[in-house]
């Protein structure tokens, strides 16, 4: 019975539409996050290195130093500390990942943390060989561990623009090459593959031509809007990148993403374009995603250093000085988080998932469906003219 009631309304769009909302409507907080609860994490963004062969206009980690990054030793040590026994997701990024030697034997330690249940890699592509080797070794740890693989890899334009974006001769062949590996041995590889694009300024008049490469090539691109973020020192330069600053590139964005909007085929993508649309081109404009960093992620750098925010947080302490415990539910830095919450949340638009306010649901819910009433509309009104 309960799978004849699925088909049918798998089958009914209207149906579908409806009950894929009533989910969305579930999985939604009744209360706003203040970042007060004192939550182990359950989700790490784990940049394992500054290193990087990048010099992208858009982040200054390759100008910074990546002297006494933490050995595998440390590593493994400090991922027995009790604030990590909560944690179901690791991401791994840089830096450039695959410029690290031990990747393979620092996955297998994050593979045992005791409730691992996602892990995720991000990558430039341009060190194709020495990519290759150790992703595979990573996948085979993770299908022995029961634990889903994704590779994400950035490609922010065609041809040329990718390659003045990233400062690399090539950076756009060598990146597409990784790519198209990867999806023709995915099953060597990964269990999902995604493709990440940043919109600045310098590609956002030229979105159309990489998405309509992507598409000939059968590519999941994700967008995303380039922001300030601390740990990469992107926000001494933003005014060099951000369309925020920018009129016509704003104007760009927001016309862009709107047609990500129509174009996302389900709910959650369609609520995040929603999202970013309605911050770029509202007067005033607010935060509607949710993101799990507001109570329930940590971010620990190469050196050992803790953040709560991966975007907008200080160093609130370092794993080579204390238990991360001592440092994650230390009173002043609880208050610290409080204090991002109330200052800076609201004003940020990185596309980090979390549990969304229901508030700001209904708000794009009622977007949405007088959207769909009026486009009706107009396509009647044009059968009449």
């Amino acid at each position: 019975m309960k799978q004849q009631l699925t088909q049918l309304i798998k089958k009914n769009k209207k149906l579908f539409l409806l009950a894929k909302a009533t989910r969305f409507l579930q999985t939604s907080s009744f209360n706003k996050i203040d970042g007060s609860k004192k939550k182990y994490p359950k989700v790490i963004q784990f940049p394992i290195t500054y290193k990087c062969n990048s010099q992208c206009v858009m982040c200054n980690i390759w100008k910074m130093d990546h002297s006494n990054e933490m050995t595998l030793a440390e590593i493994k040590n400090y991922l027995k500390d009790p604030i990590f026994k909560e944690v179901s997701s690791v991401g791994i990024n840089g830096g450039e990942p695959s410029l690290v030697k031990e990747l393979p034997e620092i996955a297998e330690q994050v593979l045992n943390l005791p409730k691992i249940k996602s892990f995720n890699i991000i990558s430039n592509g341009f060190n194709k060989e020495a990519l290759f080797v150790k992703i595979e070794k990573i996948y085979a740890l993770c299908r022995k561990k029961g634990v889903n693989f994704h590779m994400s890899f950035s490609l922010d334009g065609y041809g040329e623009i990718h390659d003045n974006i990233r400062g690399v001769k090539k950076a756009f062949e060598m990146a597409s090459k990784s790519i198209d590996y990867v999806l023709e041995n995915k099953s060597r590889y990964c269990d999902s593959i995604d493709i990440g694009c940043t919109i600045i300024r310098q590609n956002v008049n030229h979105l159309i031509e990489l998405d309509t490469y992507a598409g000939r090539k059968n590519y999941p691109m994700k967008y995303r809007l380039g922001i300030e973020n601390k740990r990469i020192a992107s926000d001494e330069i933003v005014s060099d990148y951000s369309v925020l600053y920018d009129t016509k590139s704003r104007q760009s964005a927001i016309e862009f993403i709107h047609s990500r909007f129509y174009k996302a085929q389900n709910i959650i993508d369609k609520f995040k374009y929603f999202s970013l649309f309605y911050f770029l081109s509202e007067k005033n404009s607010k935060r509607l995603l949710g993101c799990m960093w507001q109570d329930e992620g940590i971010t620990i750098d190469a050196k050992g250093n803790i953040y709560y925010c991966a975007v907008a947080s200080k160093k609130i302490g370092s794993l080579r000085e204390q238990k991360g415990e001592a440092v994650f539910f230390d009173g002043k830095n609880i208050a610290y988080r409080k204090s991002i919450l109330k200052n800076m949340c609201q004003n940020c638009i990185h596309d980090y998932s979390g549990k969304q306010y229901i508030g700001d649901v209904l708000l794009f819910l009622k977007h949405y469906i007088f959207e769909r009433i009026w486009c009706k509309i107009y396509r009647i009104k044009l059968r009449w003219l």
